[in-house]
């Protein structure tokens, strides 16, 4: 795999315009552009030359024993082991090329991980005063045109991996451009936190409910009530799957025996894809130990308010439940 040594490549994405200029070039170039860039792997970053590096810090949730990355770094990266992750520019000259890359690296699982982007291949020395904002404009430009796409296909008709797909690569262009870009836009309204404690139970199943179809699911329902077994609110996400989320308007602490009752139902009788706890409050360490085991995403209460007004994605596209700190039953 590309750029493997040092660390393990999370991710390679080849933008638009890098492809569009590998498809333009000569099969005996284009292999040896490809074998090039296969042997600069082991170097990446010291092969090339830098030409814009910023370091990103998290923040560090005692409650939860995990580290909460900027969302601007992108899917993948919301939990590493130091805090810190790195966004690098690098030109690096091959085959008669510039290649301009992005490599993010962080520490994850005590491994080094980089996501690589390869975003423009340029004839050599045809950009001697490279600057970042030129690459900006070429991810604006990509994000506005999937951007067109992702709207063509929000229609349910029957392409929902696709959209799924580009929704995805939608989201991944918007993160890039954020984090090079030098003067930043104005930024987008967020979206309003309601207050969770002023709405009825029901109304906060109807506000989840409502937070899944934002979010771009389809058949929706709020379907809390006595004998509903656990499931208050069931969705589809764009790309099939089905989600079924309990909720749970508490102050407090979820316990383990919350989480026994939910896993008992929640893939068995209810035959979800995903499972979800939505909890104002948080969760013992225990039953964060248990939703882990049995494959449950909770989201406490800072997630639920960073997925309601935009900041973090929702939870069938994170799957990792994090593990609080405190005791409890």
């Amino acid at each position: 795999m590309w750029f493997g040594d040092p660390g393990h490549v999370s991710d390679v994405t080849i933008r638009a315009a890098a492809e569009k200029a590998l498809a333009g070039m000569p099969g005996s170039v284009r292999a040896a552009w490809m074998e090039a860039m296969e042997e600069a792997r082991k170097d990446i970053l010291g092969s090339g030359t830098v030409l814009e590096s910023k370091q990103y810090t998290g923040t560090y949730d005692h409650r939860y024993d995990s580290w909460c990355m900027p969302v601007e770094l992108g899917i993948g990266i919301d939990a590493v082991d130091d805090g810190l992750a790195t966004v690098r520019l690098v030109q690096h000259r091959s085959e008669g090329f510039d290649t301009i890359i992005q490599v993010v690296s962080y520490i994850n699982g005590r491994r080094r991980f980089h996501k690589v982007t390869v975003g423009e291949i340029l004839p050599a020395g045809s950009r001697t005063n490279y600057s970042p904002e030129n690459y900006t404009l070429q991810l604006r430009e990509a994000n506005d045109a999937y951007r067109a796409l992702q709207a063509a296909f929000e229609a349910p008709d029957g392409r929902a991996e696709r959209y799924q797909h580009l929704l995805r690569l939608t989201v991944a262009l918007k993160d890039q451009a954020s984090a090079l870009k030098t003067t930043a836009p104005a930024p987008a309204e967020p979206r309003p936190i309601p207050d969770w404690f002023a709405l009825s139970p029901n109304e906060f199943e109807y506000a989840v409910a409502e937070l899944c179809r934002k979010d771009g699911c389809t058949r929706v329902q709020a379907i809390g009530g006595t004998g509903d077994l656990g499931a208050d609110v069931v969705a589809y996400t764009p790309d099939g799957r089905k989600v079924v989320i309990q909720c749970k308007q508490y102050r407090g602490k979820v316990a383990s025996p919350d989480l026994q009752r939910f896993a008992g139902t929640v893939f068995t009788i209810h035959r979800a894809d995903v499972a979800v706890l939505v909890t104002t409050g948080t969760v013992t360490s225990p039953a964060a130990r248990l939703a882990k085991a049995a494959g449950i995403e909770i989201v406490h209460a800072d997630r639920l308010d960073r997925w309601a007004d935009g900041r973090d994605q929702p939870p069938w596209l994170h799957l990792s439940t994090p593990l609080p700190t405190e005791g409890g039953p």
